[in-house]
């Protein structure tokens, strides 16, 4: 899953649409939403934006948890 896809299923997961996002988030419309899910990448903080807005958070961790067990919540202030 790309990033895009992931704010989409989200919204999805919560019964949000383009506007509510929007919303949550401080655009000032909808289109704004839209052009960043059709564009073609979406800024690490949008991203981390959006989905804080709908009540998630991103998780670093490593896929060698055996060599490295480090792990980080990315949060948006």
């Amino acid at each position: 899953m790309n990033e895009k896809e992931i704010v989409t299923a989200a919204m999805k997961t919560i019964g949000w649409n383009q506007t509510q996002l929007a919303e949550a988030v401080g655009y000032k419309s909808q289109s704004s939403i839209s052009s960043r899910l059709t564009g073609n990448s979406m800024r690490v903080d949008t991203f981390v934006k959006m989905l804080s807005a709908m009540g998630y958070e991103i998780v670093v961790k490593s896929t060698s948890p055996q060599k490295n067990k480090n792990q980080w919540t990315i949060s948006y202030d």
